[in-house]
């Protein structure tokens, strides 16, 4: 048997894992369901931090120098910011999203190595931890944004127990996405249930498999990085020497291995979000997928794609901008390709009228829409940037609005869109409709009102990392839409997070069955929530959709009975 195929299930194989004689009272903690709702808790913390410093940084541009905070101070919100959004929150929630649902999806009763990821989550609280703390500890601060591209702008005198927890706690939890990744990737290679080949894996798990590929091949590097500035800080490495190059380090190192391990991440964390989208959209539609194929080809071809283009966030690659910007202008065409397999499905189930408008107006698919359009704003500002690399890309407040359209926004969006829509399974309540279409609403709104309000910022050349700028209120109309939108999308999570707590903590949400969407994959043919060994028994697979397959050979016996 090979790594990429099963055989095909008799009726006495598809049995699932033998459940315990006697349940435990409560969950292991090492149950995978029990490990991915911590990691998406431990998330929301992060972001609630992030979100918080995001608005004492609006707060000080909304007016050319409002005096809320400091030059300094104003520079290390803006790198505390930055890295707990990217690595204290898009990571954690990812992986705890996934960690939840891929055993499920695929037919296993664990994860291959369920102490691994209990492992990574306490990395990751530990590592955040020392990030969060790192600016109010002694010595120099880190103020140079979450790329750390000038890391110790004093040189020798940058000291002090404040660096060393910036660089300590994003190397604990850079190591544990590295862990958390591999762990899923080899659930997902050798836990699929009998029948289930690679080609019928679920689009979501496919997409869990190519993003924790990419965070294996990438985070190490940065790992790697944040040791030798360690030894360079602490034993006089000189391999970048204070990055001022004058002890025989190289400055231009640092920035290099920082974005070839940044930029792919970026795009790990966004893969998985069009692997929620090609779940979502082909069961509300009532269709299976247009092209399952073409899916699981294009989400395969951005992770391999996600490494070309990582030069064209770095300055100093002048002579290579052309090669790059090619990169960086390709690796868009897979995510349009999923985008225009996504319509293609909605547009032929509204055609053939399989969907009734009232299953359009679902939670998930409230989020999801939101999701699509800040994708397609976000998309269209990195074809501009890769296009024009000599011109408005190399602004910073251009790559700031990508970053936060493209991938914070599109990738929150639809993360929240998964919890929306696993949130029946795993806890066994639904959330509210109401609250869904005004959080999408505000969420998606505010996304882009504030991104579209950066991207006015950088055709006018406005820098980051400076909290006052001139007072010929050229940049202050843009400076105050974008804070606006902060405020619509600070609302949009408030309702969120307090329907996700009032609904599942609360138990206010409506009691889910096993399968309340009408579900194609085998997550939805046990119960919810489900068991701590997760199923009973596992129907037949012989195709990516058994549940699916399921309902219609139930259907075609009773018109044939009939």
């Amino acid at each position: 048997m090979t790594v990429t195929d099963t055989t095909e299930a008799t009726e006495e194989e598809v049995t699932a894992a033998e459940a315990p004689a006697t349940p435990a009272p409560w969950p292991p903690a090492t149950d995978h369901k029990v490990v991915g709702t911590l990691f998406v808790v431990l998330g929301i913390v992060f972001l609630v931090v992030a979100g918080v410093l995001a608005a004492v940084m609006r707060a000080q541009l909304s007016g050319p120098d409002t005096g809320v905070v400091t030059d300094s101070t104003y520079r290390q919100l803006f790198t505390l910011h930055g890295t707990l959004g990217v690595f204290g929150f898009l990571g954690p929630v990812w992986v705890g999203v996934a960690t939840a649902v891929v055993p499920l999806q695929i037919g296993a009763a664990r994860l291959a190595f369920p102490r691994l990821q209990a492992l990574a989550l306490w990395l990751v609280v530990a590592g955040g931890g020392m990030m969060i703390a790192s600016p109010f500890a002694s010595g120099g601060k880190v103020i140079s944004g979450w790329a750390l591209s000038t890391p110790i702008p004093e040189g020798r005198a940058f000291r002090g127990e404040s660096a060393d927890l910036a660089v300590l706690g994003l190397g604990l939890v850079a190591t544990a996405l590295v862990l958390a990744g591999a762990n899923l990737v080899v659930t997902v290679i050798k836990m699929r249930a009998p029948g289930l080949s690679l080609r019928r894996t679920p689009l979501f798990s496919w997409s869990v498999l190519v993003s924790g590929s990419v965070l294996i091949l990438a985070l190490p590097v940065l790992v790697g990085a944040l040791v030798m500035l360690f030894v360079d800080r602490h034993y006089n490495g000189s391999i970048f020497n204070g990055f001022t190059g004058s002890g025989g380090g190289d400055s231009l190192l640092w920035p290099r291995l920082f974005w070839f391990a940044a930029y792919p991440t970026l795009w790990a964390f966004l893969i998985p979000g069009l692997g929620v989208a090609a779940e979502i959209v082909p069961v509300f539609a009532r269709r299976r997928l247009f092209s399952h194929r073409r899916a699981t080809a294009a989400l395969g071809a951005l992770g391999v794609l996600a490494f070309a283009g990582w030069g064209s966030q770095v300055a100093s690659l002048s002579r290579a901008r052309g090669m790059f910007a090619v990169g960086a202008l390709l690796v868009l065409a897979p995510v349009a390709s999923v985008a225009l397999n996504l319509v293609a499905t909605a547009g032929s189930g509204l055609r053939e009228a399989t969907v009734r408008a009232a299953e359009l107006f679902t939670a998930p698919m409230a989020y999801m829409a939101g999701f699509l359009v800040v994708l397609a704003l976000g998309l269209a500002g990195a074809a501009v940037a890769a296009v024009g690399s000599s011109t408005i890309a190399a602004r910073d407040y251009w790559q700031v609005a990508t970053q936060h359209t493209l991938f914070f926004g599109a990738s929150t969006l639809a993360a929240v869109a998964a919890l929306a829509y696993w949130a029946p399974k795993l806890w066994g309540r639904h959330l509210s409709e109401k609250a869904a279409l005004l959080a999408a609403t505000l969420l998606a709104g505010g996304m882009l009102v504030s991104g579209l309000a950066m991207f006015v910022l950088g055709y006018q050349e406005m820098h980051v990392h400076v909290a006052t700028y001139a007072s010929d209120d050229r940049f202050r109309p843009a400076n105050l839409v974008a804070t606006a939108g902060a405020v619509l999308t600070a609302l949009g999570f408030v309702v969120f997070v307090s329907d996700l707590a009032l609904s599942v903590v609360g138990r206010r949400g409506r009691a889910a069955g096993a399968d309340p969407w009408g579900g194609h994959t085998l997550e939805w043919a046990t119960s919810s929530p489900p068991p701590s060994y997760n199923f009973d028994r596992l129907p037949e697979i012989r195709s990516e959709a058994p549940v699916l397959d399921l309902r219609v050979a139930a259907q075609l016996g009773s018109e044939g009975n009939g």
